[in-house]
């Protein structure tokens, strides 16, 4: 973070001074376990916290100055406000704006994470590029994500995730991205927001938050997203696999747990043979060619687009392939799931797989009323792809075993658990060299641990 004076952060978000010093800041801290000598702290109000309880332990540990919205005795500097996570909010967008450099958005239900870590992949030949960390990806998340830009950096990769109506706006204008991706539209979050139709409602504010001078990037093999072309008010590139996207791929080549070649086309003209990612998983076919796509917007040179994913680190416990040394393979997916994200993860499953196919999979949250449903559709592709094991783990994941029986897989090689641990020993006596193994579930299920527990073993 580059030095910002204590009278400036004041002036930013509009608050008052308490115990003035001419001091200068260069880390902000919400977390007081965290927190650095000479940070900015400042004093969130959560659900089941209070931040204003620890300004105190902030200062002991070296803070220079706090940020507040209640009455705090103490000689430090304080900065008074009427709320300190919308001061938060306003900070990060005020220095966002001391940047001008290409900063892109990335949206939708499912393959935000891994599309934000192609685009860093894809851009880092040419730039240095800041990307959000893990799922900083809301509205505290992303403001610290900003607060690590620095004139380093050439160009940011921030993710912007969603739980209603109007939240992904907000983050964009905190933000204030220049290149708006967004990926597909699914039924993750159906639960809060009722519909397809209204969460493809809450993800289109990234595209019309973007400004005249912008490109909105859209999947436009969806149709959700298709659709959002319209209130774009800069550029538009669409990407995917149909024929009337200006940017697509043909001629796709499954590598198993080495990655996919395709050819790219541009405006129907083969413009490159093998664009390679080391990324199983079709599904990843999308994500590279929205990265492509942000690497065109930006003038790149294609060689180094190329060079830049062939390069891909992906974040952990997204679709990252673990070797045992036992000799099976382990699909770690377990950072989340949804319908959608679990079929694209049974698909590299089967891609993947040179033996026994054994897939591990967990609650899909956040699903409400049509979860039931939902979870028994998992069963029935698990039974079409012909897995040889399915081990579901939760009370939801129930009902993935009963539709894997009902259509057709054999009862003795299905189970169901609903703690970990009983999961984790069956499994142990199921496991043999050569196997692969899916984990996926969502983030609430933490099936990662069975992931890290059989790669141990």
């Amino acid at each position: 973070m580059e030095e910002l004076s204590l009278t400036e952060i004041a002036e930013a978000i509009d608050g008052q001074i308490k115990n003035k010093q001419e001091i200068n800041i260069s880390n902000i801290s919400i977390d007081t376990r965290t927190l650095q000598s000479g940070d900015l702290f400042i004093a969130l109000i959560g659900d089941n916290f209070d931040g204003h309880q620890f300004v105190a332990d902030a200062f002991e540990k070296g803070a220079k100055a706090a940020i507040v919205s209640q009455e705090i005795d103490s000689k430090q500097p304080l900065i008074e406000v009427e709320d300190t996570t919308v001061a938060l909010q306003e900070l990060a967008r005020y220095y966002r704006k001391k940047f001008a450099i290409p900063v892109i958005g990335v949206t939708g239900s499912t393959g935000k994470t891994t599309t934000k870590d192609i685009v860093a992949s894809a851009l880092s030949k040419k730039y240095k590029v800041l990307k959000t960390a893990g799922n900083f990806n809301n509205e505290i998340g992303l403001p610290l994500t900003l607060f690590r830009l620095d004139s380093t950096f050439d160009a940011a990769v921030v993710e912007m995730g969603m739980r209603g109506l109007g939240q992904i706006e907000q983050l964009a204008q905190i933000a204030e991205p220049n290149l708006g991706i967004v990926t597909n539209v699914g039924v993750t979050h159906i639960e809060l927001l009722k519909s397809q139709e209204r969460i493809a409602q809450a993800k289109s504010e990234l595209v019309s938050n973007l400004g005249d001078n912008s490109v909105a990037i859209l999947n436009g093999d969806d149709e959700y997203v298709k659709q959002m072309a319209s209130l774009a008010s800069g550029k538009v590139i669409t990407y995917g696999l149909n024929q009337y996207n200006q940017i697509r791929a043909a001629n796709i080549e499954n590598l198993g747990a080495s990655g996919l070649k395709f050819d790219l086309v541009v405006d129907d003209e083969y413009i490159s043979k093998e664009v390679y990612i080391p990324a199983p998983g079709e599904y990843n076919v999308y994500n590279a060619l929205a990265a492509i796509c942000v690497g065109i917007a930006l003038e790149f040179d294609l060689e180094d687009i190329k060079d830049g994913l062939e390069e891909l680190k992906l974040t952990e416990m997204r679709n990252q392939i673990l070797e045992s040394e036992s000799g099976f393979k382990i699909i770690n997916d377990a950072y989340n799931a949804n319908p959608t994200s679990m079929e694209a993860a049974l698909n590299t499953l089967e891609q993947v797989a040179s033996n026994r196919k054994i897939a591990i999979l967990g609650d899909m949250l956040e699903l409400g009323e049509i979860a039931k449903e939902e979870h028994n559709k998992v069963g029935k592709l698990v039974a079409d792809k012909r897995i040889d094991y399915l081990v579901a783990v939760g009370e939801l994941a129930s009902e993935i075993a009963i539709g894997a029986e009902d259509n057709g897989m054999k009862q003795e090689n299905i189970f169901s658990y609903l703690d970990k641990d009983a999961a984790l020993k069956k499994i142990l006596k199921i496991i043999k060299a050569d196997d692969t193994i899916l984990v996926k579930g969502s983030r609430g299920m933490k099936l990662e641990q069975i992931s890290y527990a059989l790669q141990d073993k």
